[in-house]
């Protein structure tokens, strides 16, 4: 397994993998390269003192990094392969946990770069984000999503995959193009609806005269935690995969109108017959474990 490992921006998701590798294997070495220059003193504070914080990739050639691990908004991928692209040494493996692919596999293709490189996605996440919120159990019985390139060879793909299952995931294999339609449904779509839901409900909160915070029930306190994520690596997502998400969004404004069209019908059989559907799936989901925990006082 891999024994000195580099996380390119070190946030909820790079330092859960680093608490869970470090749990797993206290003989691993962990190096962490992110922009914040408050990183090493808030390593200490959360107890992940034994990572070790580079301040440029030139430091990187010095140490004998066999994987590198990128943990930044996708955007920022195609400067950050650049600069991996440089690096002297060759004896790595490039993953990464980025929500997008296909935009990923093309800036890699087209920039012709030769480093090794195995794109993957852990499925897993909440919606706090910074170094502080990662945590050990981050990627239990959670999917992982591989999407090999057509040159990737099998001992790489094997090698990323049993890495992630040392954290405790399941893997999954498609292609860049399958990943991106299955994920714009399952996360994407979800959180532009749940944007657009808050962004409706504060635009009518002065009318509710402030009531709006003081009863969210449920359904509104789930899509605000939804919301609340990291807005520049949404940002970057949604500019990412924006062809499939444009799609998802005109059909969903679709069913909306059709929804509105039954309520203004009082259509009640429609009605009940839609809400029986949309149950079932869920109860699909909490059946294969993928539901994840409810707090109620979160």
């Amino acid at each position: 397994m891999f024994k000195n490992i580099l996380i390119i921006g070190f946030g909820m998701i790079g330092s859960s993998i680093a608490r869970t590798v470090l749990k797993n294997n206290k003989s691993v070495k962990i190096y962490a390269l992110d922009k914040s220059s408050s990183i090493e003193r808030r390593l200490k504070k959360t107890k992940l003192s034994s990572v070790i914080c580079l301040k440029s990739f030139d430091q990187v050639d010095k140490i004998q990094i066999d994987l590198i691990i990128v943990c930044t908004p996708v955007l920022q991928y195609k400067s950050i392969f650049q600069k991996i692209s440089k690096l002297k040494r060759s004896n790595f493996i490039v993953t990464d946990v980025g929500s997008t692919k296909l935009n990923i596999e093309k800036i890699y293709k087209s920039e012709k770069f030769q480093f090794r490189f195995v794109p993957s996605h852990p499925i897993a996440g909440i919606e706090k984000s910074g170094l502080e919120y990662g945590f050990d159990g981050l990627f239990d019985n959670r999917y992982n999503i591989i999407c090999p390139l057509k040159n990737t060879s099998k001992l790489d793909i094997n090698k990323i995959s049993n890495f992630w299952k040392s954290l405790s995931m399941k893997i999954d294999i498609m292609t860049s193009k399958e990943h991106d339609h299955v994920l714009s449904l399952t996360s994407h779509l979800p959180h532009v609806i749940s944007y657009s839901l808050v962004l409706t409900a504060m635009k009518k909160e002065k009318s509710l005269n402030s009531k709006l915070v003081k009863f969210s029930a449920g359904g509104f306190r789930d899509f605000t935690r939804v919301a609340g994520s990291d807005p520049e690596m949404w940002r970057d997502i949604f500019l990412a995969n924006s062809d499939q998400i444009q799609k998802l969004t005109n059909a969903f404004i679709k069913e909306l109108k059709t929804f509105s069209k039954s309520l203004n019908a009082q259509n009640s059989n429609r009605l009940l017959k839609k809400l029986e559907l949309t149950k079932k799936v869920r109860n699909r989901i909490v059946k294969a474990r993928q539901a994840g925990k409810f707090i109620p006082n979160d």
